[in-house]
C-alpha cells in the first residue's frame, strides 16, 4: 500500500502533562514536554482533546481543514521545549498551530524549513521557526493566530525538536492548540477468513496477500487444540481498549491456546516488516523461536504485561469491575531482515493450570 497523508490519532496524555502518545497509521508517535529553569505550575502540555472532538481545525485558516481532529495543547513559555518521536519514518510533515500567539522554533533535526500552507496575515513562517501575535478577536472567532505549515528538510522525519516562547505582550504562558501529520505507510491488519474444523489452522489476507496460522501440538494427545474461538467479521471489540497500539474496535480475532507442547507458525505470502502483535487474557509466556534474531518492545499494555529479549510474559488476573482478564497489550517485533514466517510457543505461567486461551491479531506493512 503507498504511503498516505494521515494525521495523528492521540489517545494518551499523563497526569504529569509531560507526554502525549498516539499513532499514525497504526505507528506510534509520543510527544514529549520538558521544562528547564526553575519549577513552574505551568507543565509543557495542557487540555487534550482524544475524541475527534476538537472543531476548530475545521476553519478555513488550516490546511487540510479537520472539523473532528484531536488536539494536544502544547504550552509556550521560556525554558519549554517538545520533541515528537516517530516510531516509523514520516515523510511531509503538516502542523496545524491554534491560537499561536509565540514564536515555534526548529532545533533538530538542523536543517528543518518551514512553508505556510495557510493562516490569517499574522501567522507567519520562515526559515526554521513560525510566529503568531496575540489577538482576542471581537466576534466570538479563534483568538491570536492560526494556521498551517509543512516542514522541509532531510527526509524522512524520525524525530522532531522545538521551543515554543511567548511574544510581547503575552506575559507568562501561551496554551496553542496542536495536531500534526505526515505521509505514512499505514499498518494493515489480517483480515481472517476461516479456521479449520480441526483448530489446528487459521487463513487470512493481508492487503491481499496469503497468511496462514499453523498450531502443532506436541507430546500426548490432548483435547485442547491448539486454536480456540475465531472472530471473522470484524466483531471483536476488545482490542479497542487503550491497552493496544493501535487501538481497533473494530478486528478479527483468533484464540491461540497456550499449553505445554503447543507452538504456532506464521507464513506469510509476501514478506513483511514492522510487525505488531496484539495479546489479549494473556497469562502465559510467549516465546519466538525462528528466526532466531527476533526481539520484541512492549508499545502499550497493562503493567503486568511484559516484553523483553525473544518472550512476552502475562500474569493470571479475574477482574472484579468486568474488565478484561489476565494481562493485554501489544508489541513490536525486531528482526535483521524482513518476516516471511515467524514460530512460537506459549506456555501458561502459574498459577495457571492447563491451558490458556489467549485473544491474537498481528499486523505490519508490507516489503515493497
Amino acid at each position: 500500500m503507498a504511503a498516505q497523508e494521515l494525521f495523528v490519532d492521540w489517545t494518551f496524555r499523563n497526569e504529569e502533562r509531560t507526554r502525549a502518545v498516539g499513532t499514525l497509521g497504526g505507528h506510534q508517535v509520543t510527544l514529549t514536554g520538558t521544562a528547564a529553569g526553575p519549577v513552574s505550575e505551568f507543565k509543557p502540555l495542557g487540555a487534550a482533546y482524544l475524541d475527534e472532538n476538537w472543531e476548530q481545525f475545521g476553519l478555513d485558516l488550516f490546511t487540510p481543514q479537520m472539523p473532528d481532529s484531536d488536539m494536544i495543547e502544547i504550552v509556550g513559555l521560556t525554558g519549554h521545549s517538545f520533541t515528537i518521536g516517530f516510531e516509523t519514518e514520516v515523510q511531509d510533515l503538516v502542523l496545524h498551530l491554534g491560537s499561536l500567539a509565540s514564536t515555534l522554533v526548529f532545533t533538530d533535526p538542523a536543517n528543518v524549513t518551514v512553508t505556510k500552507l495557510s493562516g490569517d496575515d499574522d501567522f507567519q513562517a520562515e526559515g526554521n521557526k513560525v510566529e503568531g501575535q496575540y489577538h482576542e478577536p471581537s466576534d466570538g472567532g479563534p483568538s491570536d493566530s492560526n494556521g498551517s505549515v509543512r516542514l522541509r528538510g532531510r527526509q524522512p522525519f524520525s524525530s522532531l525538536t522545538f521551543t515554543l516562547v511567548p511574544n510581547h505582550p503575552v506575559t507568562g504562558h501561551d496554551g496553542v492548540h496542536f495536531q500534526l501529520g505526515g505521509k505514512v505507510e499505514p499498518l494493515q491488519f489480517v483480515d481472517w477468513d476461516s479456521r479449520n474444523e480441526e483448530r489446528t489452522e487459521a487463513t487470512g489476507k493481508l492487503d491481499g496477500h496469503r497468511v496462514t496460522l499453523t498450531g502443532t501440538a506436541a507430546g500426548p494427545v490432548s483435547e485442547l487444540k491448539p486454536l480456540g474461538a475465531a472472530y471473522l467479521d470484524e466483531n471483536w471489540e476488545q482490542f479497542g481498549l487503550d491497552l493496544f497500539t493501535p487501538q481497533m474496535p473494530d478486528s478479527d480475532m483468533i484464540e491461540i491456546v497456550g499449553l505445554t507442547g503447543h507452538s504456532f507458525t506464521i507464513k506469510l505470502q509476501k514478506k513483511m516488516e514492522d510487525l505488531v502483535i496484539h495479546l489479549g487474557s494473556l497469562a502465559s509466556t510467549l516465546l519466538f523461536t525462528d528466526p532466531a534474531d527476533v526481539t520484541v518492545t512492549k508499545l502499550s499494555g497493562d503493567e503486568n504485561f511484559q516484553a523483553e529479549g525473544n518472550k512476552v510474559e502475562g500474569l493470571y488476573h479475574q477482574p472484579s469491575d468486568g474488565g478484561p482478564s489476565d494481562s493485554n497489550g501489544s508489541v513490536r517485533l525486531h528482526a535483521l531482515e524482513p518476516f516471511n514466517s515467524l514460530t512460537f510457543t506459549l506456555v501458561p505461567r502459574a498459577p495457571v493450570i492447563g491451558h490458556d486461551g489467549v485473544h491474537f491479531q498481528f499486523g505490519g506493512t508490507l516489503k515493497p
